[in-house]
């Protein structure tokens, strides 16, 4: 079989970086072509990474016309994924694309409607579900280890003053024309993460947001949002980009079961013969020597893993771990938490899509 050949729209950045490298650690794709509105820093990361052979192409649309290409990896900013993902589409190419995948409920349900019609596939880049720790503590919970949850939290509590500003390391974070949210950037992550493990929709919200912690972001760098599922239970999502020091909350997966706890990365238990609680599991030890793939990017994370998993979703060996409808619920989720923080006001979460 020939090589998956892969484009990358938006290069440069973090993301691009680790998506090249994952991809290039998988024989049965090839980069074929990047396209950045800044040509010199693609071209600076594609030499770099050691793909400067690819085509650097002058448009999206060039990119998009290309035979050679069958896939595509979204890694421009936020509020540019909807926009590209829906052009990708469109071109015939199937789609992994960054997190969040859109920043507006009418670029997602856009989206599904695309994948729908093409029957192309898509992929939303929630790192953490790539993540071997975080799949096990998953399947811990949906095996009954600790019963069914009645309460879930997951926190992005993070210092971002290294990507944000002119001369960060990601300086369309904090542009005033089209800011990331970290409500959408970062807590894309926590609420995916809950919705995954629980395996239930969001069914209202009621957020709170301040403007306090990081001057350099020009809207609302901290917020507080408690959920409820439609399964019953309900959650608590922190996410915050102006952290000065430790963040010494239980992480991004905290659930409470009516037979045990997952804290911390550890599944706690009480021992009625010992009167106390025990640790049953601890999931930091059962992985403590593993290593993504990639490493050496500028962030250490499970890039390979994630392309391959598009990769054997392309071939039909797999289905997307978190496909355009868990996705478009993701943002769905949050979007109403912006609502609420702007109106003070609990919001129904729209699922229909």
């Amino acid at each position: 079989m020939s090589q998956i050949g892969i484009g990358i729209i938006g290069g440069g950045g973090i993301a691009a970086e680790g998506h090249i490298s994952g991809y290039l650690t998988d024989p049965r794709c090839k980069v074929v072509a990047l396209w950045d509105m800044d040509d010199a820093k693609v071209r600076e990361q594609a030499q770099r990474l050691g793909v400067a052979d690819v085509v650097f192409c002058t448009s999206l649309e060039e990119l998009l016309s290309r035979d050679d290409i069958q896939a595509v990896s979204v890694c421009t900013p936020d509020h540019l994924h909807g926009e590209h993902a829906h052009a990708a589409l469109r071109a015939g190419k199937h789609v992994l694309c960054e997190k969040p995948m859109t920043t507006t409920r009418e670029d997602a349900a856009r989206l599904v409607q695309d994948v729908r019609d093409t029957g192309l596939v898509f992929l939303v880049g929630q790192i953490v579900h790539h993540q071997p720790d975080y799949q096990a503590m998953v399947a811990a919970y949906q095996a009954g280890e600790i019963g069914e949850a009645w309460l879930a939290e997951s926190d992005y509590i993070s210092d971002m003053r290294r990507y944000y500003g002119p001369d960060g390391q990601t300086p369309w974070r904090t542009d005033q024309r089209a800011p990331q949210d970290i409500l959408l950037g970062g807590g894309s992550h926590s609420m995916g993460v809950m919705m995954w493990a629980l395996g239930s929709k969001v069914k209202q919200v009621f957020a709170y947001a301040n403007h306090k912690a990081e001057p350099t972001l020009p809207i609302n760098d901290c917020y507080l949002v408690a959920l409820t599922f439609e399964n019953g239970t309900i959650g608590k999502l922190i996410a915050a980009s102006g952290n000065r020091g430790a963040a010494p909350t239980g992480g991004r997966l905290v659930l409470y079961g009516t037979k045990g706890t997952l804290w911390g990365s550890k599944i706690y238990r009480n021992n009625s013969e010992l009167k106390q609680t025990e640790v049953v599991r601890d999931f930091k030890e059962e992985f403590k020597e593993h290593k993504p793939i990639v490493q050496g990017t500028r962030q250490v994370q499970h890039w390979a893993e994630q392309c391959t998993h598009f990769l054997d979703c392309i071939e039909g060996k797999a289905r997307p771990v978190t496909s355009v409808e868990e996705g478009a619920r993701i943002i769905a989720a949050l979007c109403a938490a912006i609502e609420s923080a702007h109106t003070g006001k609990p919001v129904d979460v729209d699922n229909e899509f």
